[in-house]
């Protein structure tokens, strides 16, 4: 897998690069590097494809990055979804549980290459995005700095964004333009953003409950979809084992689904 990194060193939880990214090809059985690629050899290998773009979460060291790719590389082959390639995205979002702000900060400061990034790509290759838990915050905040499309579909799995930042007025309401269909995936069953996040914002996520104004989304906001996961992601880290989520996600690549679901 090719794994494009933020992060000091390229494995570093907790520092920024100065500047740009570190591209490596990775075994992801063994961690080995195949090969180290420029930039301007990434874009050329991605002209004309059509590509998926994973962004991890909160408190996730390179190892568990790692591991967690390749689960979720291995579902989405299973599912036949339509990739020519699966990418990594690697960002500093902490190694510890007790540094949310620290790693919330980063994710903000972080927000700007990504949109770089994504905007190079974007120009000669297509794109979706998965992310999972604060990935949400790198990602949504680099879609509203853009001022093009810049992404087909977008799942947002556990979001640790607040639940009701993607609405009109709101923080990452003008994401939405930058984007063909966002598709918001909670779980009430998840006890870190039932937890944790509460307690350090003083709100609900939106990866908990979904959308707080759901008949706004739901006149207003048409290229907003939503799966409660409840009955089938059970933990916060429980999308990317789920047969469901994969499944569901897989048929959305070929037809538009209900706006509303429960999986």
């Amino acid at each position: 897998m090719i794994i494009i990194s933020s992060r000091l060193d390229f494995t570093n939880s907790d520092a920024l690069l100065p500047e740009g990214h570190i591209i490596k090809e990775i075994d992801i059985s063994n961690d080995s590097t195949i090969r180290e690629i420029p930039i301007a050899n990434l874009l050329t290998e991605l002209h004309g494809k059509f590509v998926c773009m994973l962004v991890h979460g909160y408190n996730n060291e390179h190892e568990e990055v790692r591991d967690a790719y390749q689960i979720l590389e291995k579902n989405i082959i299973h599912n036949n979804f339509k990739y020519d390639l699966v990418l990594g995205y690697s960002w500093p979002g902490g190694n510890r549980e007790l540094e949310w702000w620290s790693s919330k900060s980063r994710a903000n400061a972080v927000a700007r290459r990504f949109r770089l990034l994504l905007e190079l790509i974007s120009k000669n290759t297509k794109i979706d995005i998965i992310s999972h838990s604060l990935g949400a915050r790198v990602c949504l905040k680099a879609l509203k700095e853009a001022s093009t499309k810049l992404i087909e579909n977008y799942y947002c799995m556990a979001g640790a964004v607040d639940n009701e930042s993607i609405e009109i007025d709101e923080e990452f309401n003008l994401s939405l333009s930058s984007l063909e269909r966002l598709f918001v995936m909670h779980s009430a069953k998840d006890e870190v953003l039932a937890t944790a996040y509460r307690i350090a914002e003083f709100d609900n996520a939106l990866g908990l409950f979904g959308p707080e104004d759901k008949d706004q989304v739901e006149r207003k906001l048409l290229n907003v979809y939503v799966a409660n996961c409840k009955r089938v992601v059970t933990h916060h880290g429980g999308y990317k084992r789920s047969i469901a989520v994969f499944d569901y996600m897989a048929k959305t690549q070929v037809h538009n689904p209900n706006r509303f679901i429960t999986l």
